[in-house]
């Protein structure tokens, strides 16, 4: 049985986007992580250059008609640059480290962001509806982090952060390997595909 041929308008975030968005995500993750916590400096590059990378795509996204993309990077490019006054700057010695109840509520409301994402992503790429629901979980876990005295929602953001920097690589690398043969090698689960084929 032959590979589905690959239609232009399944991707719904671009590769590079991804990209940035998968270092960006795991930077953050390793910088809550004490013993294995990057240089402050190449923690803040890093945020800085995904927050602009994923901010020029939302807005070439939106010149090109793709709204979903749009509403995805724009806010997250933001996310990243926002991020930046709260974990790095206070490293440097720019301002102080918020509050418990500050970064509960800060992280909170990205989560419940990511969780409007996640629900608007059923009936469409398995792939992108599990991107969605692991930066929910992780950023819902890190919030709940700052409430408590011990690390077992720590350890929990973290493992669904990296979940969700591992699927962004693999639908970055099956999107590009999908374009440049024509059809889909590596499958990224459409279910608006199959239920069409259940209803006909």
């Amino acid at each position: 049985m032959t590979a589905p041929s690959l239609r232009p308008t399944q991707h719904e975030l671009p590769a590079p986007a991804l990209l940035a968005l998968a270092a960006s995500l795991l930077i953050y993750l390793f910088s809550l992580l004490g013993p294995y916590s990057p240089p402050v400096l190449l923690s803040g590059i890093i945020l800085v250059s995904g927050g602009i990378i994923q901010l020029t795509y939302g807005l070439r996204s939106h010149q090109q008609g793709h709204p979903r993309a749009a509403a995805t990077l724009l806010p997250f490019g933001f996310f990243w640059l926002s991020l930046i006054s709260y974990e790095i700057f206070p490293e440097l010695g720019i301002g102080r480290h918020p509050n418990a109840m500050t970064m509960f509520s800060y992280l909170s409301l990205w989560a419940l962001f990511a969780a409007i994402l996640f629900l608007g992503s059923f009936r469409r790429s398995i792939a992108v509806q599990t991107l969605y629901g692991a930066i929910m979980c992780s950023l819902l876990a890190l919030s709940m982090n700052h409430l408590r005295d011990d690390q077992v929602f720590l350890l929990l953001g973290c493992l669904c952060g990296f979940i969700a920097s591992l699927t962004a690589l693999y639908i970055a690398v099956a999107q590009t390997i999908n374009e440049s043969r024509g059809q889909e090698v590596i499958p990224l689960g459409h279910w608006n595909e199959q239920w069409d084929e259940q209803g006909k």
